[in-house]
């Protein structure tokens, strides 16, 4: 196919303008803007044509030349200067060549970077160097080209809660409250630490004195499922709980994971360990299932949150322990929230004595990042 150039076009018109010399200056105008509009025009044409970064040849002959923008799935993405985008099946493309480099992802996760070259035989060249050979795959091996860039650089939340009250005069009384958590996260990967310290007295005696503090690691097989490791430790002066410590593994499943909503479902075995100033010492296996949400409302203006865990006994099905921590926060600055909380701590077996629940309601001023 013959593409005229710019100069060509100019000699046209030229050539045509030798026998019109006696034309009137307004029709001479007319044709210099019509000569330079026909300039501008194949000047844009080979523009196109000179950018095209590959050529698709289809199953029935068809070639399009234009830009490689992806193969996701079993559809090629593909930018054509004159049709635009187009999605065509990949099994319809019988050739391609692109003169730019491709990022191209196979099937065993392997990633190249280089000119593409797939023949119709089925052979898919990748030019990773121009001073070494290509490598060859066969087109099966190829899964992606050109596939999202995934950010696997570790990214850091968390937050602090800070809770509390102090009565001097005819009541003596002191409150605070201390929690928070601080994960931090990559593509397979995933480590958080979180802790509670609540401690209240009346009248110099103390009412409330428990710690606790967790530390589990999150190992992702994919997008959604991940196996676990976690240890724990937890004091209660009030319950006669000298110390709780457990270790534990099982599998969970982030369910939903955006910026407004996270939800995710765990279930595993867990090794406890209790020592106790008024009771005998005790160690257990336990079945454990755990849940953890969060959900934004309004633009952020409501954040909706509920932890729940539960361990029930192998040897006893009667001894069980739950642990609900569910509540509100909201915004009042850049980083700042007021939360609402309620908490519910359970123990089916308590120490002779004591009772099988507390139960606590907080209202903390928290920073989170």
């Amino acid at each position: 196919m013959f593409y005229p150039t710019p100069s060509s076009l100019r000699d046209m018109v030229i050539d045509r303008s030798k026998g019109v010399s006696n034309m009137n200056s307004s029709t001479s105008a007319r044709l210099k803007r019509r000569t330079s509009a026909l300039c501008l025009l194949a000047t844009t044409t080979l523009a196109a044509l000179s950018t095209h970064a590959a050529t698709v040849t289809l199953n029935n002959g068809d070639q399009i030349s234009g830009t490689l923008k992806q193969l996701t799935g079993d559809t090629v993405i593909f930018e054509s200067a004159v049709f635009g985008e187009i999605k065509i099946p990949f099994k319809e493309v019988s050739k391609l060549t692109t003169d730019e480099d491709v990022r191209v992802q196979l099937s065993d996760g392997t990633a190249l970077k280089g000119k593409v070259a797939m023949q119709d035989d089925g052979a898919v060249q990748i030019a990773e160097q121009p001073t070494e050979a290509p490598r060859t795959v066969p087109r099966q091996q190829v899964a992606a080209f050109n596939p999202p860039i995934i950010d696997e650089s570790m990214k850091y939340t968390g937050r602090l809660d800070l809770g509390g009250a102090m009565n001097r005069g005819n009541s003596t009384d002191e409150k605070l409250n201390i929690n928070g958590e601080f994960v931090a996260r990559d593509i397979k990967n995933r480590y958080t630490l979180g802790w509670e310290f609540n401690e209240a007295s009346s009248a110099q005696v103390t009412t409330t004195s428990n710690r606790r503090l967790l530390g589990k690691y999150d190992r992702f097989l994919n997008e959604k499922d991940y196996i676990f490791f976690s240890v724990k430790g937890e004091t209660d002066k009030m319950a006669a709980l000298d110390l709780r410590s457990s270790v534990g593994t099982g599998y969970g499943r982030q369910f939903i994971e955006t910026p407004e909503t996270k939800f995710s479902g765990e279930v595993g075995v867990n090794y406890i360990k209790e020592r106790y100033a008024t009771a005998p010492d005790e160690s257990f296996p336990t079945l454990s299932l755990g849940m953890k949400y969060d959900r934004k409302f309004w633009e952020d203006k409501l954040v909706f949150f509920e932890y729940l865990s539960i361990d029930a006994s192998l040897e006893d099905a009667s001894d069980t322990l739950l642990r609900n921590r569910i509540g509100f926060r909201v915004p009042i600055a850049k980083g700042l929230n007021l939360s609402t909380q309620f908490n519910l701590d359970y123990d089916n077996q308590p120490v002779p004595g004591k009772k099988k629940s507390d139960r606590a309601f907080i209202v903390s001023i928290g920073y989170g990042f």
